[in-house]
């Protein structure tokens, strides 16, 4: 009889440890999982992901196909347009963005809709800075080139033409005295503005040469998208498109076309410099290549970036110092699966680490029944904390069509979700 009861104490024993297991353990997961703060939800559509404030923070898309992107741009596009902010867009050969672009009233320059002026909205101090900035190291326009900008701008206003840029590189700057003195005899200008000019001609006779092949090359590479109507104020620049509060989408047609985008930049910084707001979107850009471009991104200021492309760490050449800081910056992330190990590490490295408990257990246990039946236990428990990052790579890597993680940098969430098509 007593050795029923032994056995019956046995079991009891056996079945305490047995529960008191699982609770260690349901605690232990339950600690991990907050630990690591990452919530899961079955799908999020894109304007929870991003509210109509979204416009106005900086946000980082990176991962997946041209599609899964795209499709989260759109939500983006839309808040600027309700808002009324205004957004520089650049792509190459994003016909998707653009027809999201023209569906929320903004406009787009691409070689079918010629409508970019460089210099639209530009008063002629502006036009000189965009000019001496623009490919520094390539042309090296120094500081008396302005003289030479000041007698065309005058020769085209005396003329009632606009300073278009397409008038400006259309100017013969070998031929300037000629049009002094063609004036002069028409009557088109008097003798104290012919000597004005001819004197500030002289004055930048040394750069006249690099300024005509700055517009010589220039205008080849605004080919595409350069207006041609130049007989009204048509043509629309980054700075008129930021001024009216419009969404501008701008076909850059080529990875290489660093003097564009060095223009365009350099009209961002003056938009910056006069206060103006607005956000600078770039679908898939190169980044690593142009110091001017990488500058302005990373310029904290009244803009804000919206960076886009299938691989951010490969698009910066794998450069830290400058994923960091974008990366830093950003108030949001979303990312996408990568193919690249190298980029998942670094990924999971930028969203960081968790203190996870990890147990291991030592046990001997079973029923003795030398003598009398008895349960004997000898378990030994040993719980040690590691540091493990909160998404590994390997889970970014396997992340399925439309499935995403969602960081923000500013209230440290971390959602993982499929997006609503």
């Amino acid at each position: 009889m007593s050795g029923n009861n032994e056995q019956g104490m046995g079991c009891m024993l056996w079945f305490i440890d047995f529960i008191h297991r699982i609770v260690v353990n349901r605690r232990i997961k339950r600690f991990n999982k907050q630990s690591r703060s990452l919530e899961e939800y079955e799908s999020m559509s894109t304007d929870l992901i991003f509210p109509a404030e979204s416009c106005q923070e900086n946000i980082i898309i990176s991962g997946g196909d041209v599609t899964e992107r795209t499709h989260l741009c759109e939500r983006l596009i839309q808040n600027c347009d309700n808002q009324k902010k205004s957004m520089i867009v650049l792509h190459l050969g994003n016909k998707t963005i653009e027809k999201i672009v023209t569906a929320n009233n903004g406009v787009i320059a691409n070689i079918q809709n010629k409508t970019f002026d460089a210099f639209t909205s530009f008063d002629f101090q502006e036009i000189c800075q965009v000019v001496l900035d623009t490919c520094k190291v390539k042309y090296e326009i120094k500081s008396p080139g302005r003289y030479i900008l000041q007698v065309v701008h005058e020769l085209l206003t005396s003329a009632n033409k606009l300073p278009y840029f397409s008038n400006f590189a259309d100017c013969p700057f070998h031929k300037l005295s000629e049009r002094i003195n063609n004036r002069l005899k028409k009557s088109l200008i008097t003798q104290d503005e012919a000597d004005n000019l001819n004197s500030l001609l002289m004055m930048g006779q040394s750069e006249s040469s690099k300024i005509e092949a700055f517009f010589n090359d220039m205008k080849s590479y605004l080919n595409h998208i350069a207006s041609d109507n130049v007989k009204k104020p048509y043509g629309v620049s980054v700075l008129s498109a930021i001024k009216k509060q419009k969404i501008f989408c701008i076909d850059m047609n080529s990875s290489a076309n660093i003097m564009l985008i060095e223009l365009i930049v350099n009209s961002l910084n003056i938009a910056m410099s006069r206060g103006y707001e607005f956000t600078f979107f770039l679908d898939d850009i190169p980044i690593a290549a142009n110091e001017l471009l990488k500058n302005t991104l990373c310029q904290k200021s009244n803009h804000k970036n919206i960076i886009c492309t299938k691989d951010l760490y490969a698009l910066l050449n794998a450069g830290d110092d400058i994923f960091s800081t974008l990366v830093g910056e950003a108030d949001k992330t979303i990312l996408l699966t990568h193919n690249s190990h190298i980029s998942c590490e670094r990924w999971a490295k930028y969203i960081g680490e968790y203190e996870k408990i990890e147990v291991s257990h030592n046990m001997n246990s079973g029923f003795n029944d030398s003598g009398n039946w008895s349960y004997n236990t000898n378990q030994g428990q040993q719980m040690r904390e590691k540091r493990e990052y909160k998404v590994k790579p390997e889970e970014i890597n396997r992340l399925s069509q439309n499935e995403a993680f969602i960081y923000d940098n500013q209230t440290g969430s971390l959602i993982q979700t499929r997006i609503e098509l």
